[in-house]
């Protein structure tokens, strides 16, 4: 049985077509009381798959402090204590909190060493803070694979980018814009139609 890992990952989007698929997915977030920095994070779960190995990592890394959508806050973040106290590591502001999870999932990344690999972030300073991550691989757009709307996200990553397409027109416009901050879950979701075709091009 393939193993998919889905880090930060609340609602279960884009990791349910694995799951429907029969593929035992290992779902982390740290709203379930997860913290990624838990030296114990992915060592427990995997101890549940004896003699499997991860073949695919899913990463919708928080966007709050990279997103351009809120880049003229950026510099009143940058002054703010971290977002979560009681993490097994500490850190002096909330950008630096949000740079170390990615860090914190690049090394995940090469201590399991998956098949494919894949981060998500919507337009922002992502790469520019954490140049380790790479060029983006694939941009897109939810009306691209059916759901109409538009949230241009960029993914990094070694994955298969060619995704099949089931275009439709974005009637709804810029959905995520219309979502007020306290449904920050409803904006981070991960629209099904992207999610079945990442999962049809990356079985």
């Amino acid at each position: 049985m393939k193993t998919i890992l889905s880090l930060f990952d609340y609602t279960g989007n884009w990791s349910r077509p694995y799951k429907e698929a029969g593929y035992h997915v290992i779902q982390q977030d740290i709203q379930r009381g997860q913290d990624i920095f838990e030296h114990t994070l992915v060592g427990a779960n995997l101890d549940r798959v004896e003699g499997n190995t991860v073949h695919g990592i899913l990463a919708a890394v928080p966007c709050t402090d990279f997103a351009s959508s809120g880049s003229r806050w950026w510099k009143e973040k940058e002054n703010q204590p971290a977002p979560y106290e009681g993490t097994e590591v500490q850190f002096d502001n909330r950008l630096d909190f949000f740079v170390g999870m990615t860090l914190a999932t690049l090394a995940i990344v090469e201590w399991l060493d998956p098949v494919w690999w894949v981060i998500e972030n919507p337009r922002g300073r992502i790469r520019k803070l954490v140049p380790e991550i790479g060029p983006a691989k694939l941009v897109f757009q939810p009306w691209q694979y059916g759901d109409p709307y538009t949230k241009e996200t960029f993914l990094y990553g070694n994955f298969n980018p060619r995704l099949p397409q089931t275009p439709v027109l974005p009637l709804l416009g810029s959905k995520m814009h219309k979502l007020s901050s306290k449904q920050k879950n409803a904006r981070s979701e991960t629209p099904m139609g992207f999610a079945r075709a990442f999962f049809q091009a990356n079985p």
